[in-house]
């Protein structure tokens, strides 16, 4: 038996595709994640169950390729538009318009994180569409620093992102404290300057 071939998102019709992306990010925002269905953002896109199903396999995945979509031209999601000034400025300016543009919905975002967490479809998605393109731009900050040899050429770029995107989740997801500007200026001078005490 043939295996069963993967529709191409191609040859989506871009009006539904549109309607259903709207669709799913409103009922998201505006009913809360529990309340988030199929059927319901079939009804407010003006579409059937089924032509959802063809594309996405869950609700997870409509809501997260509508909340991507509505960040993938933003700034930071550019990694040519790392670098402007100094590092601390430029890692300054990445996270603070990151978490700008997020701030009006985190808790969407951490439902995303969290349906992921026993969606592993989901969770590779997030990782493909939001988590990993959100961090080069950090990334290579960091490596044109290192070329500029202003931080240790050793380091991992990678690792320096999670080193610095890690507090934010963490803070994002567990602790109940506030996550803003302050907070986020002292995760980049918490990475840059470490713990240990200097000479």
């Amino acid at each position: 038996m043939a295996a069963p071939r993967t529709p191409d998102p191609n040859r989506r019709n871009p009006e539904s595709t549109k309607a259903i992306l709207e669709a799913a990010l409103a009922l998201a925002r505006d009913q809360g994640w529990a309340k988030v269905s199929i059927e319901g953002i079939a009804a407010r896109a003006g579409v059937g169950k089924r032509t959802i199903y063809r594309w996405w396999p869950s609700k997870g995945a409509v809501v997260l390729d509508a909340y991507a979509a509505r960040l993938q031209d933003r700034p930071y999601m550019n990694a040519a538009a790392a670098e402007e000034g100094d590092l601390r400025g430029d890692l300054v300016r990445i996270l603070g318009e990151t978490w700008d543009m997020v701030s009006d919905s985190l808790p969407l975002l951490a439902s995303l994180i969290g349906e992921a967490q026993h969606d592993p479809d989901l969770a590779e998605r997030l990782w493909e569409r939001l988590i990993g393109p959100s961090s080069e731009p950090v990334q290579d900050r960091i490596r044109r620093a290192q070329a500029a040899g202003e931080i240790t050429a050793d380091a991992d770029p990678f690792r320096a992102a999670e080193l610095l995107y890690g507090q934010v989740y963490l803070r994002l997801l567990v602790t109940p404290k506030p996550l803003d500007a302050a907070f986020l200026e002292d995760c980049i001078d918490l990475a840059l300057h470490g713990l240990l005490k200097r000479p």
